[in-house]
């Protein structure tokens, strides 16, 4: 081999070698950055178990609370019984007047069930507040999950709501 294979020959290695090292450097930096994203996304897994450990307490005791003040869910027609004469006797004794009140599909979440109902009242704005707030205190485990308010039509000084609200019930251990 002559003088200038020679040059070519170790170019042409170098070139191969730097070519490689680039290739190698460039899947270990890859590889680097995927590790790097596992050990800080395992790193925010262990902090959030840490915190929903240091907090077991806490939700134990609102368990407790739910097993011991939540109605239990018997039968889908003493639930809707139940929350039919919630609803109209809690309007009643607020000068709400029901103008539509209609079953609806029950939801379901992990252990409860709700009795749903549509309902359209009539009333003057504080009326329906004050019966919207009497009507959803925490032990009556009550949820309104849509509510449209619009002013009626005949009497302008009242206000029409429809809204869909629901009780919800624990049900019993399977």
């Amino acid at each position: 081999m002559n003088k200038r294979e020679q040059i070519l020959a170790i170019g042409l290695g170098v070139a191969v070698i730097a070519g490689g090292a680039f290739l190698g450097l460039t899947q270990l930096k890859t590889w680097k950055q995927k590790v790097d994203q596992r050990s800080l996304s395992l790193d925010t897994r262990q902090l959030e178990a840490e915190e929903l450990l240091s907090e077991k307490d806490l939700w134990e005791q609102r368990s407790a609370w739910l097993a011991e003040k939540q109605p239990e869910f018997t039968k889908r027609s003493e639930a809707d019984l139940t929350m039919l004469n919630l609803i109209r006797d809690t309007a009643g004794s607020h000068d709400v007047t029901i103008d539509q009140i209609q079953p609806q599909t029950p939801n379901e979440r992990l252990s409860q069930v709700s009795s749903t109902y549509q309902v359209q009242v009539t009333a003057d704005l504080a009326a329906i507040l004050k019966w919207l707030h009497a009507i959803q205190e925490p032990n009556s485990f009550i949820d309104i999950p849509a509510l449209t308010m619009i002013p009626n039509d005949q009497d302008t000084a009242k206000v029409t709501v429809s809204m869909t609200i629901q009780k919800w019930f624990r049900l019993p251990p399977a």
